[in-house]
């Protein structure tokens, strides 16, 4: 029997490889040439961010503002980009304006003015790449330090050619290049004859080039880079951060947020002795692979009522330090651990709602998308806005791709209809660094509506009341009342 479900998936990814290998193939590699490629790796902390600096040259006959960008890979190394951007350096610093045509791999760049034939143009390409990093070894013991191999191209993956070429590994301690395994050679298309470049170590930088020499377009040498990380990778499946609106004048609004975490580091290759832990003193050093601490950004109007508790209860292993609100598990976690908890507080309105100007029932909500952990990547992120009950949502505008926008409501307290209007906002692969950008939320509420719901709760408390009055009046009594 032929399992129709299973042949439209390998047709679809079938269909989807010839179209990219298409779209790569249509590519003008004779346009533009890279004179300059400057690549930074940060290594520092438990995802990756890249920066790549690229002075282009038109070599085509007539100005052309577009240029192509592949992200430098080539052996499907790189699972997911979290956020990308372009700007220009020189001549003038701006923003670039850019089309993602393959997913995690091939970007169509506009620059804001045309560039001339032999003329250039410098600009620069930041992204951050999650859950790539894996430990190596992947089992090791308590007072043992963690090693991580990074994967990844030597070279540029450019459709361009190169002249001159750098690659610079920060956040590291100490690392070593290592030869990568790979399981079907054939299935990728790696540059005969690759130059061999040689690092330079300087303190935690690990630096290969300048190579001066030409460098063909889509050059492939996978590497490994294997170096000591002993922190740990801390991962959170799911993040459910729910904002609270009130109705009336109150000027706090409720942050509650669900979080499911694991570390993604080592595992520890024998049982979990809490002797050796606290004779060890590896919580109060602070520089080791289990999680033991989540570091979390406060401030001043913040976090002075909030709770923590987890399935077990309430957790008073937790304290504010230096503008950092310390929540401590009840166990730490090691490789493959998992934990989860809840993170509750109350914040002045103010600072997140306003009035729009020149009218009395429209609102713009601020709020940013994630309340970080620090050093911490996420899988999928529920940002749930509950309006306030017949409140009427417009519009959403975020800095960020979200996957997916939700508008439905929800009862609770005091609700007397259909409930809070619940906005739902799905953002998958963030890290700790997209605390710093925020969300726009435009809603209508007006006075009226806010009327009609305490006119309604004050009917149904004075129907409730009357009712108890009744009943109250009817004699329920078996006894015979029958005077003899």
């Amino acid at each position: 029997m032929v399992n129709w479900s299973r042949v439209s998936i390998l047709l679809g990814v079938l269909f989807a490889s010839v179209t990219q290998a298409f779209l790569i193939d249509s590519i003008d590699g004779n346009s533009w040439k890279n004179s300059h490629y400057s690549r930074t790796i940060d290594l520092s902390k438990s995802y990756v961010k890249e920066l790549s600096i690229i002075e282009a040259v038109n070599t085509g006959s007539k100005p052309q503002d577009e240029y192509y960008f592949t992200v430098n890979d080539g052996f499907d190394s790189i699972p997911h980009i979290s956020l990308i951007s372009f700007s220009t350096i020189n001549p003038i610093s701006l923003e670039v304006t850019y089309e993602e045509l393959i997913p995690n791999k091939l970007y169509k760049v506009k620059f804001p003015t045309p560039i001339s034939p032999n003329s250039n143009i410098e600009f620069k390409v930041t992204y951050v790449i999650t859950n790539i990093l894996e430990p190596l070894p992947s089992k090791i013991a308590m007072d043992d330090v963690q090693s991580l191999l990074f994967r990844g191209n030597k070279f540029a993956y450019s459709p361009y050619k190169t002249e001159d070429y750098t690659l610079i590994f920060t956040g590291v301690s100490k690392g070593q290049e290592m030869e990568l395994y790979l399981q079907d050679p054939s299935a990728i298309n790696v540059t005969e004859n690759a130059p061999d470049m040689k690092p330079v170590v300087d303190g935690k930088t690990l630096k290969y080039g300048p190579f001066v020499e030409e460098l063909d377009a889509f050059t492939l040498s996978p590497m490994g880079l294997l170096y000591d990380h002993n922190r740990p990778l801390t991962f959170v499946h799911n993040l459910n951060r729910s904002v609270w609106i009130p109705a009336s004048n109150v000027d706090k609004l409720s942050i509650e947020e669900y979080y499911e975490i694991t570390n993604n580091g080592a595992q520890l290759s024998t049982g979990f002795s809490r002797v050796d832990w606290l004779k060890g003193r590896y919580q109060a050093v602070r520089n080791h692979w289990a999680l033991s601490q989540l570091e979390i950004p406060s401030s001043a109007s913040n976090f002075d009522d909030y709770y923590f508790t987890d399935l077990v209860g309430v957790v008073s292993t937790h304290q504010i330090i230096k503008d950092h609100l310390i929540l401590q598990p009840r166990f730490p976690l090691f490789g493959q651990w998992h934990y989860n908890f809840t993170l509750g507080w109350n914040e002045n309105i103010g600072e997140f709602l306003h009035q729009i100007n020149n009218s009395e029932d429209e609102y713009i909500l601020r709020v940013p998308i994630l309340n970080a952990i620090r050093d911490a990547s996420y899988n999928n992120t529920y940002l749930s806005i509950y309006l306030p009950e017949n409140a009427e949502f417009v519009n959403v505008s975020s800095p960020v791709k979200f996957e997916s926008l939700t508008v439905d409501y929800e009862l609770s307290y005091l609700d007397v209809s259909k409930g809070h209007t619940k906005v739902t906002i799905h953002f998958q692969d963030l890290f700790d660094d997209v605390n710093k950008l925020a969300v726009l939320v435009k809603f209508k509420y007006t006075k009226l509506s806010y009327v009609i719901k305490v006119a309604k709760i004050s009917g149904f408390v004075f129907i409730g009341l009357l009712s108890y009055y009744l009943l109250s009046l009817i004699d329920l009594s078996i006894t015979d009342k029958k005077k003899k």
